[in-house]
């Protein structure tokens, strides 16, 4: 298969919207765009990095993470509801890079943006059984069979990313949990 299976990178329509809502902000709120254009900056140099490594800090993604979700707060202003829980424990172990941000954009784009009102993500992460347990549910509904050449869930993609480097040892689940909501459900061995 194709060798540049497991590399992710920052969606072009992302840094867009992002680029318009800190221009909107610039005159109103100078001091929240310059953070702004910071995240963003610190997201694409993360990317640029990251795109190196098949592994990186389960921290770092979670800053990446972050910093997504603040970008996208302010496009979507009170219709984004964002709920992080990570345990201590699940910083000691790596993930693939950009993996939880790409699963987190998938679930604003196609769960939370379309929806009139907005509605929330939330990311938990924790260890049990020497596994590290990663769930992510956002507001809306999975359809399958989207995600045919990237057009929705990228997912196809982040299977094989896992399996390259974990064969077996890893698990990855999307599911509608109930009719409201998505529920994504990701569990990865230690590394040594």
């Amino acid at each position: 298969g194709r060798m540049d299976l497991q590399y992710e990178s920052v969606n072009p329509h992302f840094i867009f919207n992002a680029l318009n809502s800190i221009r909107a902000l610039v005159d109103e709120d100078p001091l929240k765009s310059k953070k702004a254009i910071t995240q963003l900056s610190n997201i694409l140099r993360n990317s640029l990095i990251m795109n190196k490594r098949k592994l990186i800090d389960f921290n770092d993604e979670i800053k990446t993470v972050k910093d997504y979700l603040d970008l996208e707060a302010i496009r979507l202003e009170e219709r984004l509801d964002v709920d992080i829980d990570i345990s201590p424990e699940a910083e000691s172990y790596q993930i693939p890079p950009l993996m939880i941000q790409t699963l987190v954009e998938n679930g604003i784009k196609h769960g939370v943006a379309t929806l009139t009102k907005g509605g929330h993500i939330s990311l938990k992460a924790w260890q049990e059984d020497d596994q590290l347990k990663i769930q992510i549910r956002n507001s809306g509904q999975y359809k399958n069979g989207i995600g045919i050449n990237n057009t929705g869930y990228g997912l196809e993609n982040t299977e094989q990313r896992l399996s390259l480097i974990f064969g077996k040892s890893a698990s990855f689940k999307i599911a509608n949990e109930n009719n409201k909501t998505v529920l994504t459900e990701i569990s990865i061995p230690q590394y040594y």
